[in-house]
């Protein structure tokens, strides 16, 4: 039998996910014509593509409200575990996650959904925990969003009850803070019995101590690719120290054109139809959420730090624009400063990743970055 998740665990140096295509207008912040349409149509296209080039995974938004403004951004949704069964039994390889509010699903039902979508794609799922920041998603489902380190506490919860269910040391009763469990059991487990790979994306202090005792991919955001070697190597360090290690990943939005010019005006063409208003959302309800932290993280978040460039086209996130040796150049750098992954995100993903498979990623497999499908 073949490790489970493979295609992540073993393989290309620097391996690439798609991230947000189930949401509609993935990540762009932009009122224009025809924005990304996320049908399961085009989801089940974008994958089965996906699937053929060799990215190795679909990194799904776990998203219940949409941030309004004028593009009504991320209105409409498919929820992740469900939309990852359906990836999963139309794929052979590829690595599909699912993004689970913690805080939101009842574990012995989540271990059971992500049980079931583990068999169907034979131990190609991954688990992206969250334990949520956004306080409107929590008011329409009538639960009480926790201070922001007790979310965490529950996490711990959450994932032991899960661990303890998967490990079939059922019936079992758990007496914790905020579970009060009798007679729990839940078979199956996972396929062939092993875990799946965790992703988290904690950054705060304590999102990210979680990250580090329990993920197996974390996922932390980038400014300039050099500032970021202390921290992936902080990461790395505390994570080795309990014992375990960690893949660090972030998420990157590509604009990838013939020409630097084309790639630019295309760049200027996003930020002259910005959704500021759906921006400035975003921003009001993450800046909410870090209350008084002090972290640089948290600082950055409640001040909505990042260029209107990264804004508009990923969210914060860093961004690769340019003509295919400045896109590939800029992936490398990522990977020169200790990354092992990238999550990328495009305006049309249908339209975009082609060319990224066409001109890209031979000139990532030609520095020695990716070696072309691997198995798994």
């Amino acid at each position: 039998m073949p490790p489970r998740n493979g295609a992540l665990v073993q393989g290309n140096a620097l391996k690439l996910a798609l991230f947000g295509a189930n949401c509609s207008s993935g990540r762009t912040y932009a009122t224009i014509p025809n924005p990304w349409v996320a049908s399961w149509e085009n989801n089940l296209k974008l994958a089965q593509l996906a699937d053929e080039i060799g990215i190795e995974g679909m990194v799904p938004i776990a998203r219940w409200k949409g941030y309004a403004g004028e593009s009504h951004i991320n209105s409409e949704t498919f929820e992740s575990i469900t939309w990852a069964c359906g990836l999963l039994a139309a794929t052979r390889r590829l690595n599909v996650f699912c993004t689970v509010h913690i805080s939101l699903f009842p574990p012995l039902i989540a271990a059971k959904q992500m049980a079931t979508a583990d068999h169907i794609g034979q131990g190609r799922l991954v688990l992206n925990l969250v334990c949520g920041a956004i306080e409107p998603e929590f008011q329409m489902f009538g639960v009480r969003m926790l201070e922001h380190d007790d979310r965490y506490a529950q996490g711990e919860e959450w994932w032991s009850i899960v661990q303890k269910i998967w490990a079939g040391d059922g019936p079992f009763d758990f007496d914790g803070a905020y579970y009060t469990l009798r007679g729990v059991e839940g078979a199956p487990g996972p396929y062939g019995g092993q875990t799946p790979l965790v992703m988290n994306a904690g950054i705060s202090p304590a999102g990210r101590s979680f990250a580090i005792r329990h993920s197996d991919l974390h996922f932390d955001g980038v400014k300039l690719p050099e500032a970021s070697t202390d921290r992936i190597d902080e990461t790395r360090r505390l994570a080795r120290e309990a014992g375990r290690e960690v893949q660090v990943w972030t998420p990157v939005g590509i604009i990838c054109r013939p020409t630097r010019r084309e790639a630019d005006e295309y760049m200027r063409y996003l930020v002259d139809n910005a959704d500021r208003a759906a921006i400035g959302n975003v921003i009001d309800i993450l800046a909410k959420d870090t209350g008084a932290r002090t972290d640089p993280e948290s600082v950055a978040r409640r001040n909505g730090e990042g260029l209107i460039e990264r804004q508009v086209l990923a969210r914060g996130a860093y961004c690769a624009v340019g003509d295919p040796d400045s896109v590939a150049d800029e992936l490398a750098r990522l990977h020169a400063v200790g990354f092992d992954g990238l999550a990328l995100n495009f305006v049309d993903y249908l339209r975009d990743l082609p060319y990224l498979a066409q001109e890209v990623l031979p000139r990532l497999e030609r520095l020695g970055l990716r070696t072309g499908v691997t198995t798994g």
